[in-house]
């Protein structure tokens, strides 16, 4: 097989797990909305009204979900509170499995791939 081709391959599945939990947080975001209180999703900026295309709204959207999520509110109910833990372990899942992928293409580049020819 071909040095270029068994390289790419390998970066491809060293991201793939990372492509895997990206697709359950947009699962999880939307699960996440729909148990929100209607006050509490009122303050959000401007987005879908289908909780699972919620992932297609803007950037400021997404960090004031972030904003939202990122700490317990002391009114929260307890549903909420343990979808926002699971929001934050997906998250941390993600930044390693997004650094292990990186790792892996700077040793494949390190060792002679490159993707490029």
């Amino acid at each position: 097989m071909d040095r270029s081709l068994f390289g790419t391959l390998i970066a491809c599945l060293a991201f793939l797990p990372w492509i895997v939990e990206v697709f359950f947080q947009v699962r999880l975001q939307a699960r996440f909305l729909e148990a929100l209180p209607a006050e509490a999703r009122a303050v959000l900026p401007r987005h879908t009204r289908r909780p699972m295309f919620a992932f297609l709204s803007g950037p400021r959207f997404e960090v004031a979900l972030w904003r939202t999520w990122r700490r317990d509110a002391p009114d929260d109910a307890p549903h909420v509170r343990e979808l926002k833990a699971r929001m934050r372990r997906s998250l941390r899942r993600e930044i390693a499995w997004a650094l292990g992928g990186l790792a892996i293409v700077a040793l494949l580049v390190r060792n002679g791939w490159r993707p490029w020819g």
